[in-house]
């Protein structure tokens, strides 16, 4: 073929290969979903979505684009519906919750009525005062020496005790403020509802 005096090769085709997905380990920390918009999103999609990040990643890798749309337009409903109510959050570096550091043998308590996070030899206890609701977040420290590591292993525990501390509060008829976590920037921010409305 000859176009503007110029003579052009045929490009050849390259073989066709199903596009890659991504293993779920590989996005791991950066796909994880905060609780709350897990909840919203199996409500809005029915049976299509459990309330797994697994799913999740499953529904993202091989979703048609009709579903996909439902997905975008479901998430920014949350983000609206979110951004007009009232929601305390403190956020925290995940390097705290390491084994290294002046802080390595002491507590971590998150407050909600406090608003904080504390650090320190009897941070439990002064949090387990009336008025205080109070989550004991010690076990998220971790000992791995590899950064990734570290805030992927302080994250998954994060939630566990985060998950943990909803499931015995709605067992005993108490609420749980829809208390969350996500990663954002190397920090771990927590979120909820006030526990007093103004």
């Amino acid at each position: 073929m000859r176009m503007f005096g110029r003579q052009l090769h045929a490009v050849p085709e390259l073989p066709s290969t199903p596009p890659t997905v991504f293993k779920s380990s590989c996005l791991h920390l950066e796909c994880r979903l905060p609780i709350n918009l897990r909840e919203f999103l199996a409500e809005q999609l029915g049976a299509v979505l459990d309330q797994s990040d697994e799913t999740m990643l499953k529904l993202a890798a091989n979703a048609e684009e009709t579903t996909l749309s439902k997905l975008a337009r479901a998430i920014r409903r949350y983000s609206t519906n979110r951004a007009h109510e009232s929601w305390e959050e403190c956020s925290v570096a995940l390097t705290r919750f390491g084994t290294a550091g002046k802080d390595a043998t002491h507590e971590i308590a998150l407050c909600l009525a406090c608003v904080r996070v504390e650090f320190g030899d009897g941070a439990l206890a002064r949090h387990q005062v009336a008025g205080c609701v109070s989550l004991a977040l010690g076990a998220a420290r971790t000992g791995s020496a590899s950064a990734a590591r570290h805030e992927v292993a302080a994250a998954d525990a994060i939630r566990r005790l985060i998950e943990e501390f909803r499931r015995l509060r709605a067992a005993f008829g108490l609420p749980h403020f829809e208390l969350d976590s996500y990663v954002r920037n190397d920090q771990v921010v927590f979120t909820w509802r006030p526990l007093h409305k103004s």
